[in-house]
Order: C-alpha cells, then structure tokens, then sequence
C-alpha cells in the first residue's frame, strides 16, 4: 500500500503545480464565415490565424499518468510553408482514443467550416450523439461537474468506477481544487466584435440545452467519490500510524 500511496501523492502534486492557478479551461472558436480560427493561449493571449493555412496532422502526446494520448494538431507555418511556427490542440474525442479516432474527430470538425450545410450537420449530431455540453462558458465548472466528468470515462462500467474509486474521487477534489483557484477566460473585446451571437439563431446550442444529471451521471459517481476517498484516507491514516509504533 505504501508505494501505492506514494503514488498517489505524488501524482496529487503533479496535478496541483500543473493545474492550479491557471485558467479554467483554454476556448477556441470557429468561425465559418471570416473562415478566422481564435485560441486562447496559455499565457492569456490570442492566436488568430485563418482557417486555410493551418497545417492539420495527428498530434501525439506523453503524460506519466494518462499515457500516451492523440489529438488532431494545427500548425502555423512561417512564410517558408516549411517551419512551424506555432502549434495548438484543435480537440480530440476522447482521452483514451487511438490514433483512428481522431479521423473520426475530423469528420465531425470539418463539415463545420467546409461543408453547405455544415451548420446543420453539427448541431444534430450535438444533438444527437454527445450527451452533454460542458458548463464552463463565462463560468467556473461546478462540483456536481468535477465529479461526473471525473467518472465519465467509466460511465457503462459502474462496477469499474467503484473499483477506481479512490483515483476518481481524487481526481474529483483535483477538478474542485483547480477550478476554484483558475481565472476564467475572458476573449479580447475586438475577437467578441468579430463573432457576435445571434440570439434567435435556430442552430443555437449551449449547456443550458443539458437535460439533468442522473442517478448513474452524478449520484452513483458521487458515492463512489465519498467511499474512493474515504478509503484513501483511510490507508493513509493506517500506513502513517504503523510508521510512528
């Protein structure tokens, strides 16, 4: 237990230097109609960069907790057409996709900005096939958020989620911890005057479409959260005391 323990720890303030005290997520808007494409960097800046001359290709990552992870990466190449000057994430379906995945991902994105009836295409599948829209416009993700998102991954296995609670639940109170010290946020007031929302837009899709959270979105996560940690600190407590007889 005590290498398991000390793992955990260690992963804690992995977690904590990496993802606290920053902002509480980096947003990214597409605009078919300019055909501009705005993210929101690290630092707080904006890139903007039309959509024709970014340089698509698989983006491969390496994390020490999560492996290695895949996302569909732009680069933004110098005058030269050769020298990458700049790369960002354009999204990815899911944390544990291989490499496939990620034409599926694009399958998704592409009609947006290429496609007539992208518009159209995009907001039923939304619709459709994604069953939530995450909270986190002009806001701080919630508590009930940090857990079911937590326990996402594991949703069609609540055996599994049971089993790795003490990870996911951690995980949780990671989530909490980093959305309450992160600035939201904020697009510059020129990338706002460039893509106004249409109110009466018929296409208009946002969180507040979510329907609620369930017993097995939220509850279920939630009791797997107190019994997970529960037992974290509980072998912490019992691995500490036997140090001290």
């Amino acid at each position: 237990m005590l290498p398991i323990s000390l793992g955990l720890v260690w992963g804690g303030w992995w977690l904590i230097r990496t993802e606290c005290g920053r902002y509480t997520h980096y947003p990214m808007r597409l605009n078919r109609k300019s055909r501009q494409v705005y993210f929101f960097r690290q630092d707080g800046t904006v890139l903007t960069v039309p959509w024709e001359s970014l340089f698509l290709t698989l983006g491969e990552s390496k994390s020490p907790l999560t492996g290695t992870t895949y996302d569909l990466r732009a680069h933004v190449l110098d005058d030269d057409g050769k020298t990458v000057r700049e790369s960002f994430s354009l999204g990815y379906p899911s944390p544990l996709g291989d490499a496939q995945s990620i034409d599926k991902f694009w399958a998704f994105l592409q009609p947006y900005m290429e496609a007539e009836d992208g518009v159209k295409r995009t907001w039923h599948h939304l619709k459709e096939n994604t069953g939530y829209l995450v909270p986190v416009d002009n806001r701080r993700e919630g508590w009930r958020w940090s857990i079911a998102r937590s326990f996402m991954l594991g949703a069609h296995w609540p055996y599994l989620q049971l089993l790795f609670s003490p990870f996911l639940g951690l995980n949780a109170l990671g989530r909490m911890l980093a959305m309450s010290t992160s600035k939201i946020p904020q697009w510059p007031e020129e990338v706002e005057r460039a893509n106004p929302e249409q109110p009466d837009d018929p296409y208009r899709l946002t969180w507040r479409d979510n329907g609620p959270l369930g017993w097995w979105e939220l509850h279920w996560p939630l009791l797997c959260t107190v019994i997970g940690v529960g037992a974290f600190v509980g072998a912490l407590g019992w691995i500490v005391s036997g140090l001290w007889r």
